[in-house]
């Protein structure tokens, strides 16, 4: 096998370019061009860069080709398509075609990653059981709390986390998706984005749709209910199985019975929202809907926003009673700040302005240096680093969005220089081993206090045994790079940080060792999602998948299992098939940011 992996969509005019020449045979390959499709004439010519072996992949030998000086049809939304040959002694092998030009990947994809949301909709028969929907469990009575995403093609329930039994691994997942649309349209129009006026409506209508659906899951007390609905399949009677869920706090029973189930007594606040579980992007999406005037059938700005400042009144003095530790952490740290900000900047209060600051100072006391211009964030009180499946880089987002409402130079300055170190680090581990694809590898902690570094995240964290893909976190971190470039006056580090931002997109779009498109319907080698052996799930056009994973018994190897196996532990692929809102999410935030 002898191919060339490629962004699969094309290239930006104004960033990086780069493709990977993949072999299973031995070849040697002499040099590369850029050829337009429609003349056959070479417009760029460069040499290849050979990496040594990747960990433990086993899918051949790589070779690195950078063309980011080619750039024509810069300022335009087409272009000629082109494609990459290499002259090899053994004969010459050709890319897929692809566009390059000023915008191609927002042109291209945004718009259906948008409709995906919009597809993703708790609409139909789960929108009516929703307005009375009753508990699991011995909590009584019932509530309206229609609306909402689906979590995922295989999960028709809504969550703001399915992970709160853990500690430090609490994905932020359709609560952030709110707060998202309405960070969308504040960075198209400070940007002056093209792309405002095209996305405007329909971004404010995705946003308010989840505003009033997170007004109604809020409790008398002012929190969230965490899992808005429970999870139910396909052949489950929607009236009969459709509830709103708990979480134990010591274990989960997402992959059957809960080990603690016996062992603990489920009260009210089990079923409700900490900051990490949620609460926190919910608090700063309603106070961002207040900002936007839209038609809502039910709620007006100034409720949108007194809810917003209540919820962060209440979870502020009580989040520990909430959590399952008792306690705060980073992740309660920085979904705060997010909602904090948003609550500034709606309101004008001075009062959030100094919580957000206060915020900002713990974040800066849970630094840890590695060395004198890097180093990593601790999630705990110690020295545990930060790491996660799905929002690595959401604390540096959050830190410069406080940037964002930050007048006093000092405070400003020192919250830049705590997202450069920590996105020095990032780089770190990321170049410091071969790693043709400039894939974000990851700095982990064990349950047993090991450490290391590796490409995909741990199999055996404290979310054991649920582990997947990660383009929801190599998105982040993208979006956390393009942020970081943006405030940087360090030159060097700026130009580092959009490679390695483009990176992450081009591997999600493409340039990976699978040769896959990973959002659905663009690209090529698109996969499908199969669970227990049969197609029962169907993946949503513009929808992004979970991606690919180290492998299935070996940290240091690479997973993407598309289509049924002899593994008889392998009775599905939701793994890496699955399309997920975090994904989609963070996708659209990493293209936005991108403008700044």
């Amino acid at each position: 096998m002898k191919r060339i992996l490629i962004n699969n969509i094309g290239y930006d005019s104004s960033c990086s370019k780069r493709a990977v020449l993949q072999s299973t045979e031995p070849l040697n390959p002499t040099g590369f061009a850029v050829v337009n499709e429609a003349t056959g004439e070479e417009e760029f010519k460069g040499e290849l860069v050979k990496s040594g072996p990747v960990a433990r992949w086993n899918k051949g030998d790589f070779w690195c080709m950078d063309f980011s000086e080619f750039a024509p049809n810069k300022d335009v939304n087409y272009s000629d398509y082109y494609f990459l040959r290499v002259t090899a002694d053994e004969g010459t092998v050709e890319s897929a075609p692809f566009q390059i030009y000023g915008s191609v990947i927002e042109f291209t994809t945004v718009s259906s990653v948008v409709y995906y949301f919009k597809g993703q909709r708790a609409t139909g028969e789960w929108e009516e059981k929703d307005r009375r929907i009753g508990f699991r469990g011995t909590r009584e009575g019932t509530v309206d709390v229609h609306g909402g995403w689906f979590d995922a093609t295989g999960d028709v329930g809504v969550h703001l986390t399915h992970q709160s039994h853990t500690t430090w691994f609490n994905p932020q997942q359709a609560s952030l998706s709110a707060h998202v649309f309405y960070r969308l349209l504040d960075l198209l129009k400070e940007n002056s984005s093209p792309w405002y006026n095209i996305y405007a409506r329909r971004l404010l209508d995705e946003a308010t749709f989840g505003a009033d659906w997170l007004m109604r899951l809020r409790t008398e007390r002012g929190t969230f209910f965490k899992s808005g609905t429970g999870r139910n399949n396909a052949y489950e009677p929607t009236e009969k199985n459709r509830q709103i869920g708990f979480e134990y706090r010591r274990s989960s029973r997402q992959f059957g019975k809960a080990a603690t189930a016996d062992e603990e007594v489920v009260t009210d606040e089990y079923y409700e929202s900490s900051f990490r579980a949620g609460g926190g992007y919910a608090i700063a999406a309603l106070a961002a809907a207040a900002r936007y005037p839209y038609p809502s059938a039910e709620y007006s700005g100034m409720e949108y926003l007194n809810a917003a400042r209540d919820s962060y009144f209440y979870l502020e003095e009580h989040n520990a009673e909430y959590t399952n530790d008792g306690g705060w952490n980073l992740v309660d740290t920085f979904t705060a700040l997010d909602a904090a900000v948003e609550l500034y900047k709606s309101s004008g209060e001075v009062g959030f302005l100094n919580r957000a600051r206060a915020l900002a100072e713990d974040m800066e006391k849970r630094y840890v240096a590695v060395n004198d211009n890097s180093g990593y964030l601790a999630v705990d009180d110690g020295d545990r680093p930060y790491f996660s499946a799905t929002d690595e880089g959401t604390p540096i987002v959050a830190l410069l969005n406080y940037c964002g409402i930050e007048r006093d130079k000092a405070r400003k300055k020192a919250a830049v220089k705590l997202a450069e170190q920590v996105m020095r680090y990032a780089l770190q581990i990321t170049n410091e081993v071969d790693n043709p694809f400039g894939y974000a590898r990851i700095y982990y902690q064990l349950p047993d206090g090991k450490r290391g570094t590796q490409f995909f995240f741990p199999h055996t964290t404290e979310m054991a045994p649920w582990w997947q893909g990660d383009n929801a976190r190599i998105l982040s971190l993208s979006a956390a790079a393009r942020y970081t470039a943006s405030y940087t006056e360090d030159e060097e580090l700026k130009k580092a940080l959009s490679v390695y931002a483009d990176d992450q997109i081009n591997w999600v779009l493409g340039l990976n060792p699978y040769d896959t498109c990973m959002v659905e319907g663009y690209g090529h080698r698109n996969i499908d999602y199969f669970f227990q052996f049969n197609y029962d799930f169907i993946s949503a056009p513009g929808g992004i998948v979970n991606g690919i994973t180290g492998g299935i018994d070996d940290e240091e190897g690479i997973e993407f299992v598309m289509k049924p196996t002899d593994n008889p532990e392998i009775v599905d692929n939701w793994r890496w098939a699955e399309q997920w809102l975090p994904h989609a999410s963070w996708y659209l935030y990493a293209l936005a940011l991108k403008k700044i």
